[in-house]
């Protein structure tokens, strides 16, 4: 699974990597496996983010096989709770604010299931998807969504110019940081440009993430920990120039990423200095910023492994079964206390964890069994799964949330939660 431990930062090429957050192994996060295949075992990879003191930027050494990866991957976007929303969103900002030519070529690269298309799309635009999931172009023909299922690079983007000609807008949304050979990604996004292309990417954005103390979306799917300065100075290279970064709370703190050919005619959005300077004062890309995030998480396993001592003898559930899940379990040792897990994805359940091999089944479960307690793996989406579940917690069931601090919620205090 693994393919080679990197040793030259990602961005500018320096072998100045430092080890800034040392995170617990895991398999690779996202393998939930069938139940023919429990005597396969996955090797456990170290999950560290290092720090280049080159040009500051945040990375993962480990390198897994993109193919073992994408070519069993197990998501869909419309099984996120909210990202249609945000997408249709996304689709109407960009068209409002760089006005593309209708009957204009959008390109999605990693478009999965082809929601971000089917919205421009609605808006007159000729979409043709690039994603190498096997199967994902039939579930995108439902939206109207053409796709192929290839892995996208420069020999790649030379066919499809050939094939459907240039694109007006060129987008690729959480897919940049899962990225290894950055340097050919971005080398076959330019294939596709004219003068006038806007080239637009999603991607979490480590700044926020450090702020929201999401770190566990910290897995090996995701290489790179983006901020705005580092990734200035890397597009130069392309003869590209960030113009715009739209934030949002996706992925627990994200951004889109405006690009377009240095010299090109729009102007830059106060967006992109206001980045920088937060950046500056927060110091996250050196490495006395990154050790404050790295000693937070620590306190915090610490804390949450002092209170699972509370938990022994008790039935508990994980509430979500997804690859931040692994990341989680790994850390915070939940194999220990964890029965089963729950989630409302369908091609989830019947599954087991990477690694511990912990059963997925159905959340319609706790109803029935009716576990002391439901660990809810996937708190951002805490207020979301709380209401949905609240026969759960109205007949005496407890929900803990492990993050961003411990907390439980019962029958008496979750709707001061929920307001």
């Amino acid at each position: 699974m693994i393919n080679y431990k990197r040793t030259n930062c990602r961005l500018c090429g320096s072998k100045k990597l430092i080890a800034a957050v040392k995170l617990t192994p895991t398999p690779p996060a996202d393998s939930y496996l069938k139940k023919n295949e429990l005597s396969k075992s996955l090797k456990e990879i170290p999950l560290t983010v290092m720090l280049c003191k080159g040009c500051g930027h945040s990375q993962l050494s480990h390198v897994i096989n993109a193919k073992q990866v994408y070519l069993n991957y197990i998501y869909e976007t419309a099984s996120t709770l909210g990202l249609d929303n945000h997408f249709k969103k996304c689709a109407d900002e960009v068209y409002k604010t760089y006005k593309p030519n209708k009957g204009g070529l959008v390109v999605d690269i990693g478009s999965n299931d082809g929601i971000l298309l089917h919205f421009f799309k609605k808006k007159g635009m000729k979409v043709l998807g690039v994603d190498p999931m096997p199967g994902i172009s039939k579930k995108a023909a439902k939206y109207g969504v053409k796709t192929l299922e290839i892995f996208f690079n420069k020999k790649e983007a030379n066919k499809i110019r050939k094939k459907f000609g240039s694109a007006e807008i060129i987008t690729s949304n959480n897919l940049v940081a899962d990225t290894d050979n950055l340097d050919d990604f971005i080398i076959g996004v330019k294939e596709l440009m004219t003068d006038d292309t806007i080239f637009f990417f999603e991607t979490f954005y480590f700044y926020s993430q450090v702020k929201n103390f999401v770190w566990d979306f910290t897995y090996h799917e995701h290489y790179s920990y983006f901020t705005v300065g580092p990734l200035i100075q890397y597009f130069k290279k392309f003869n590209l120039e960030i113009i715009d970064i739209v934030k949002n709370n996706t992925k627990g703190g994200s951004m889109r990423v405006v690009l377009q050919k240095i010299g090109a005619k729009r102007k830059k959005f106060p967006s992109v200095k206001k980045c920088l300077n937060d950046e500056k004062k927060s110091k996250i890309n050196s490495l006395s910023g990154i050790k404050k995030y790295s000693n937070r998480i620590n306190k915090s396993k610490n804390n949450f492994l002092k209170f699972s001592k509370k938990l022994k003898n008790k039935k508990i559930a994980g509430y979500g079964a997804s690859a931040t899940s692994t990341t989680l379990i790994y850390h915070y040792e939940l194999n220990k206390i964890l029965d089963y897990l729950v989630d409302d994805f369908k091609a989830k359940i019947n599954l087991f964890s990477p690694g511990f091999k912990i059963p997925v089944y159905s959340s319609k479960k706790l109803q029935k069994d009716m576990p002391d307690y439901v660990l809810i793996l996937a708190w951002r989406y805490a207020k979301k799964i709380i209401r949905k579940n609240i026969s759960y917690i109205n007949k005496g069931g407890k929900f803990i949330l492990p993050l961003p601090k411990v907390k439980i919620l019962n029958k008496k205090n979750y709707k001061n939660f929920l307001n």
